[in-house]
């Protein structure tokens, strides 16, 4: 520990007063809005109309998150101006979303002959988890969940989004709690038990969404499993660090 925080003190110190203009939660979730509302009609198109009321509830729930992002602004802003990058390396843009690419062949398996995700225990054993602060955990937890990958193939797409979400900040957060710690703030961690625990009470409407696109999906019609990109679970901190 003693190392890193010296590492961190120096990249800290080299940036200067770094103060992030770009609020990362806020723009990711505007990207996310506005490829949605691009990618609704196209969809619509190939569905007779069927795929609207998901893309209409999609960006709905992003609009919502995007004004909780707006609320974190204030709160966020003392760990951005030192150096601190707090839900901006949490997130991947949403240019690297698989393309549009209007039908595909249908998947092998229809929706009901995957695997069911049994969505209430496994948020039971995140929130467990979380409030015993096993950040990690929760991490190496969903590494293992999501390596079934006929349960989280074709369907279940938007569960998974949110999974390699959770299990991103899950393991950032020690790192951003020993960051603040070794320059003297606050430590961010009831705030990014709080995000985190957003997440995973997402997890009830992604599940939701992703049983009304699954008829779609099984007609070869990808959407949710195209509008997101994937989001690797680990990074290097202290190299991702140097970029800001």
């Amino acid at each position: 520990m003693y190392k890193m925080r010296k590492i961190l003190l120096f990249f800290t110190i080299i940036s200067g007063q770094i103060i992030f203009a770009s609020e990362c939660f806020s723009e990711h979730l505007k990207e996310a809005i506005e490829q949605n509302r691009q990618r609704r009609g196209l969809y619509a198109s190939i569905s007779n109309n069927k795929s609207k009321s998901i893309s209409n509830k999609l960006i709905f729930a992003e609009k919502i998150a995007h004004f909780y992002s707006k609320s974190l602004n204030k709160k966020l802003r003392p760990y951005r101006e030192a150096g601190i990058p707090i839900l901006c390396l949490d997130f991947i843009e949403m240019s690297k979303s698989p393309t549009y690419r209007g039908k595909q062949a249908p998947p092998t398996l229809m929706y009901n002959e995957v695997d069911s995700i049994g969505a209430k225990d496994l948020k039971k054993t995140l929130k467990e988890m979380l409030n015993e602060d096993r950040f990690h955990h929760i991490t190496d937890f969903i590494e293992e969940e999501l390596s079934n990958e006929i349960k989280y193939g074709p369907y279940n797409c938007l569960f998974k989004h949110v999974l390699e979400s959770l299990g991103r900040t899950s393991y950032l957060t020690p790192y951003y709690i020993e960051h603040a710690k070794s320059l003297g703030l606050k430590s961010p961690q009831k705030l990014l038990k709080n995000y985190l625990k957003m997440n995973i009470s997402a997890l009830s409407f992604a599940r939701y969404l992703d049983k009304k696109a699954s008829s779609l999906q099984e007609k070869g019609i990808g959407i949710l499993c195209r509008d997101v990109p994937h989001i690797p679970l680990r990074l290097d901190y202290e190299m991702e660090l140097s970029k800001y």
